[in-house]
């Protein structure tokens, strides 16, 4: 989100160039994150963190969940906030209800600078048509992290449109990943075993 938002592949592109682009920075950068207003989809555990981030760095957070949103988000429906973002994280779970959530009429809905970003799940978005938003210039950037089928067939041909950034689903990862998950899924069911809440709230889906 932070390389999207300061035009980084762009800036990246111009380098591998040997061009020297600093003087059009200014006019691939029509916000800083401190000024910008970022919707996040998905307020569980990591999407909450993600708004408490964001709000360091003084951006004005919108969210949707219908479980809710955190103190100092603005919720917000989500046709309606499109329109008015900046920028969109996707961070909520895969269920029959969100399956396809950020189709082809809601990237559209999104303003030409708006950069959008999905490491959740694949089968959210809509990775075609937000591939097409970019090349056409109607999406300002794209980070995409998790896809519809993995490895994904379209990757090359992504890859090589100005301002995609794609990852193997390995924005997690770290060398501490195993031992953590181990760690929460033991607890997990230690509590359950004990009749006792989970950690982590847990949704429901049939995926």
């Amino acid at each position: 989100l932070l390389g999207l938002l300061r035009r980084q592949p762009a800036q990246w592109a111009a380098a591998t160039e040997g061009r020297w682009a600093r003087g059009e920075v200014l006019g691939w950068t029509p916000v800083a994150l401190a000024d910008a207003t970022v919707l996040v989809v998905g307020l569980g555990v990591i999407g909450r963190r993600v708004a408490e981030l964001l709000q360091a760095f003084g951006a004005r957070v919108w969210g949707c969940d219908p479980a809710g949103v955190p103190s100092g988000v603005r919720s917000v429906d989500l046709d309606r906030a499109l329109s008015q973002v900046d920028a969109v994280t996707l961070h909520c779970a895969l269920t029959s209800e969100t399956r396809g959530l950020l189709s082809a009429n809601r990237i559209g809905r999104l303003q030409s600078h708006a950069v959008l970003v999905n490491t959740a799940r694949g089968r959210l978005l809509d990775v075609d048509a937000a591939v097409a938003a970019m090349r056409e210039g109607a999406l300002g950037g794209l980070a995409v992290d998790v896809f519809p089928d993995e490895p994904w067939p379209g990757l090359q041909a992504a890859a090589a449109v100005p301002g995609v950034w794609l990852t193997p689903h390995a924005a997690g990862v770290d060398r501490s990943l195993g031992e953590r998950v181990a760690n929460e899924v033991g607890a997990s069911l230690e509590a359950w075993a004990s009749g006792q809440p989970l950690p982590h709230p847990v949704p429901v889906s049939t995926e």
